[in-house]
């Protein structure tokens, strides 16, 4: 919540300006003006007081004018990010044999593409939520499982069957074909662990076993994420409230002009101790490390050293180009008031009396300039919500030369 108008200058009110000459009666005239900042703009202590009555002198014009706008108003906070791929995909190998090849680091892998191959023999990524479990051959038990292979040999452009849960004649003969171009016995079944499913492509990491090695059935060969990059906030538990899962976001890039939108997609579980470790779990899926974020006022005294691991899909992932590993700033919505009239905050005037004004601009001859004390709310971006008698959309105030 911090203003724009940092150049902004005090305006103030001359006691000499436009008075009409000084009648011999006893009156009193105080006028006083000190600067003050309100949300990083200047603003402007006016004392107006005539014991007697008489109508106050002609206010000084304005350096410049802005009008009372409505609309929403919103306050932002902003938490450190860190832009990675940072979703780890289990793809445990279900195979015996020797290590060959294994995808290079920082690959992508997408459908129908090869992991690592055991024995000179591919394994195969394919999509689908349903773990590979069991082999695929005719005759075996309807399931999930098969239909969703049965997608990805139709995705991959190998058909002559009805996607379902039944591996039929026609399953095989198209899995046949398929297995032909991969190299592999044209057999029509699939051993367990010749194709594992995740629900997206993947980025290969650091190879577990190197070639060389011999594969552990049910231990990865290969270390995978999402292929997509994620922004992870370690967000203090006073700072979890800003972020549930589905909140839309901003993010700024290092190198780009404008913020991304991105959307919460996980939120982890909370995690004791600053060290920065440990798996915290995840309430939308997935696993998070936990880690010290040290950050956020009006916490529990406990509280500094508990976090959780918060994941911000981004929504266009070619706005990262081709950084990975980078710090980024994610801004997130604090607060929002709804169809309210604001003004710039360098147009408050703070009065002495307590609380603040503003200088109605007159519109024309015989319509002076006057002060009109206002409420105020919300600061948000330069701006303050304001209400009050006479405050009306439209309404002309006085506001410092920029």
């Amino acid at each position: 919540m911090t203003g724009t108008d940092h150049g902004a200058g005090p305006r103030t009110v001359s006691e000499a300006e436009d008075l009409p000459p000084r009648p011999r009666r006893a009156r009193r005239l105080i006028v006083c003006c000190v600067v003050v900042l309100t949300a990083g703009a200047a603003a402007v202590v006016v004392v107006r007081d005539r014991a007697d009555g008489a109508p106050p002198p002609k206010l000084p014009p304005s350096a410049a004018t802005a009008p009372v706008t409505r609309g929403d108003l919103t306050a932002k906070e902003t938490l450190d990010g860190t832009l990675e791929y940072a979703d780890e995909v289990y793809l445990p190998n279900r195979l015996t044999g020797t290590v060959t090849w294994t995808a290079r680091p920082g690959a992508t892998v997408s459908r129908g593409g090869v992991l690592y191959r055991i024995d000179e023999k591919p394994v195969v990524l394919l999509y689908g939520r349903i773990p590979a479990y069991r082999a695929f051959a005719p005759g075996m038990a309807d399931g999930g499982d098969v239909r969703q292979l049965e997608k990805n040999l139709a995705a991959l452009g190998y058909t002559g069957f009805t996607v379902d849960e039944t591996y039929t004649d026609g399953t095989a003969y198209a899995v046949r074909r398929w297995q032909r171009a991969l190299g592999l016995p044209r057999t029509g079944q699939l051993e367990l662990g010749r194709v594992l499913f995740a629900p997206q492509s993947v980025r290969a990491g650091e190879a577990d076993r190197k070639p060389g090695d011999e594969a552990q059935n049910g231990s990865p060969v290969l270390d995978t994420t999402k292929a997509e990059r994620t922004v992870t906030v370690k967000a203090t538990m006073s700072q979890q409230r800003l972020l549930p899962v589905g909140k839309k976001v901003t993010v700024t890039i290092p190198g780009r002009d404008k913020p991304v939108a991105g959307k919460v997609t996980s939120v982890g579980t909370v995690v004791a101790g600053g060290g920065g470790g440990g798996d915290g779990g995840d309430k939308n899926g997935g696993g998070d490390d936990g880690g010290d974020n040290g950050q956020g006022g009006g916490q529990n005294p406990r509280d500094g050293d508990r976090t959780v691991t918060v994941r911000i899909a981004l929504a266009d992932q070619k706005a990262a180009g081709a950084l990975t590993y980078s710090p980024v700033r994610v801004e997130a919505e604090n607060e929002r008031h709804r169809d309210v009239l604001s003004v710039p905050v360098a147009a408050l005037l703070a009065l002495r009396e307590g609380g603040y004004g503003v200088q109605v601009v007159g519109d024309g001859p015989g319509k002076p300039d006057r002060i009109v004390p206002v409420t105020t709310g919300l600061f948000s971006g330069g701006r303050v919500e304001v209400s009050g008698a006479g405050i009306t959309e439209g309404l002309k105030v006085g506001t410092p030369a920029l």
